[in-house]
């Protein structure tokens, strides 16, 4: 029986951003460290790169927070625990390692961990496993998970929370993580496999990957402001992976850290002191602080949504989609525009498949962005 339980762009250099790197002094797991978490609505994580726009200012809360803390069992092993669910970590030399997690009814530990983070990280930088858990559900069933884990800090901007706060160095990290799994009643085999524990290839675990009929996926993007330890805002999203292409979501969630709820500050008093640092900006260019998302990407139908934060009043924009061969599919001028954020959309159905050069002008400065027009 088999289950799962579990773009390319072109920007013209926009100058103004402290770029942000997480350090393991910084950023590491600490216990007795408490943060809050609460659910909000779900909205696509937006492109990566440089000097991206994230505006989550409109989204609603649709569970009740929740505390996430630290605290460890010894000298090495960090515990962070949420709801029913305790996940476990260990720092080896600058590798922030996941060793598996303990639920209400599931467990599942690592016998060879997944490595998350390599400290530090700056934009661009990127940390690969593979790894292998075994665990059970219940007392009836046998787990075997294996799989690839790729975490990539792949961008850096602004974020505007929900409620209207601004935060200007931001450092979004990518992780995703393909599992093939293996679920079968207890037997013999895993107390054998508890006792001593498998040890298996990363050619095997490719092998796994290329060759099983279902895989399960799951996509989390994680926001790091400067000052705060942990993440301020966090995607996850789910689905399985079939052979027919066909891919069947399970979660599309976004969580939510207050940062006025991150009470482990009034004891970390290297993150207090960067926010409490006066930001000098000694760049002179007047676009300092632009920034824009445009999503989805790739687009399948309906419109592409435009958001942008314009650091001063723009008298004139245009916007024109093309295709490759130079012909346009869509054209407009929009206008003049004050400071602050302004969002627009494109709309694409109806256009045929391929990839489409996106334009925007506001007066001499000029934005371009790859849209890949896909069907269902």
């Amino acid at each position: 029986m088999k289950t799962l339980i579990l773009s390319v762009f072109m920007l013209l250099p926009i100058a103004g951003f402290a770029q942000i790197s997480l350090q393991k002094e910084l950023n590491m797991f600490r216990a007795g460290d408490v943060t809050v978490k609460q659910q909000i609505g779900y909205k696509d994580p937006g492109r990566s790169g440089v000097n991206v726009l994230w505006d989550f200012s409109r989204m609603e809360v649709v569970d009740a927070e929740h505390e996430v803390s630290c605290f460890s069992y010894n000298d090495t092993l960090i515990t962070v625990a949420e709801h029913i669910l305790q996940s476990h970590y260990t720092l080896q030399n600058d590798s922030l390692l996941l060793w598996g997690f303990d639920g209400h009814v599931t467990e599942l530990h690592d016998v060879q961990p997944e490595l998350l983070l390599k400290f530090p990280v700056h934009y661009g930088d990127t940390a690969r496993s593979c790894f292998y858990a075994h665990g059970k559900h219940g007392n009836r069933l046998e787990l075997d998970a294996m799989g690839r884990t790729e975490t990539a800090a792949d961008s850096y901007g602004m974020m505007i929370l929900p409620g209207g706060d601004t935060l200007r160095n931001v450092l979004r990290t990518h992780t995703l993580k393909y599992i093939a799994e293996t679920v079968r009643p207890i037997g013999d085999e895993y107390y054998e496999k508890r006792d001593n524990p498998l040890h298996i290839s990363p050619d095997s675990i490719d092998f796994r990957l290329a060759s099983d009929s279902v895989i399960f996926i799951s996509e989390t993007f994680r926001w790091y402001s400067k000052g705060y330890r942990y993440p301020v805002f966090e995607t996850v999203r789910s689905w399985e992976r079939h052979p027919n292409n066909h891919n069947y979501e399970f979660v599309a969630a976004a969580f939510f850290y207050p940062p006025q709820n991150h009470y482990y500050l009034e004891n970390d008093a290297d993150n207090l002191a960067l926010l409490e640092e006066a930001e000098v900006d000694t760049v002179n260019d007047t676009w300092t602080g632009l920034t824009y998302n445009i999503f989805p990407n790739p687009v399948r139908s309906g419109s592409l949504e435009v958001e942008m934060y314009l650091p001063k009043t723009v008298n004139n924009i245009r916007v024109q989609l093309h295709g490759s061969m130079g012909l346009i599919a869509y054209s407009e001028e929009k206008g003049s525009r004050n400071a602050g954020i302004y969002g627009f959309q494109v709309p694409v159905a109806g256009l045929p498949v391929g990839n489409y050069i996106f334009d925007i002008w506001l007066d001499d400065k000029q934005i371009n962005e790859i849209i890949m027009v896909r069907s269902f």
